[in-house]
């Protein structure tokens, strides 16, 4: 699977994020994760449409479980992680990464896709343009079909 580009691998499925702008109120943005269940994480654009960060179920679990318990969890945390959480009212004050960090592209090879999601424990990457317009999303079960397709190992 060396020589394998992220364009033979992303389009395999349909998409499994969501895209809003980052200035999306935090309640819209649980409601789009409430009602949509399959929805892995919601990919940020700014007012150009570009990709600026993305919100997992994870982060928005975080600031759940401080809004009704005071406390973030198991985990302990920082406190300007608190602070961040604590004051969070729209999508982008809960998102992380931004489009020269966490995207792919179509000519990147899927090894730094996978690279990528292993530096930032993420199952789901945006895929990007050379603008930094999402075309698409990069998720482990695409690069788990294309094994398949390829014969296993």
């Amino acid at each position: 699977m060396k020589n394998i580009l992220v364009s033979e691998v992303y389009p395999l499925s349909e998409t499994a994020c969501l895209s809003l702008p980052e200035d999306t109120p935090l309640d819209e943005v649980v409601r789009q994760f409430a009602s949509q269940p399959v929805v892995r994480a919601i990919f940020l654009i700014d007012s150009k449409k570009r990709f600026s960060g993305m919100i997992r179920r994870l982060d928005l679990l975080k600031w759940l479980h401080l809004q009704l318990y005071g406390r973030t969890g198991g985990q302990k945390a920082f406190t300007g992680e608190i602070m961040r959480l604590t004051f969070a009212q729209k999508a982008k004050d809960l998102a992380r990464g931004g489009s020269t960090s966490m995207g792919v592209r179509p000519g990147d090879t899927l090894q730094h896709g996978m690279d990528l999601m292993l530096q930032y424990g993420e199952g789901v990457l945006p895929v990007l343009d050379d603008e930094g317009m999402i075309l698409g999303d990069l998720r482990v079960t695409d690069i788990l079909r294309k094994m398949i397709e390829l014969g296993g190992r």
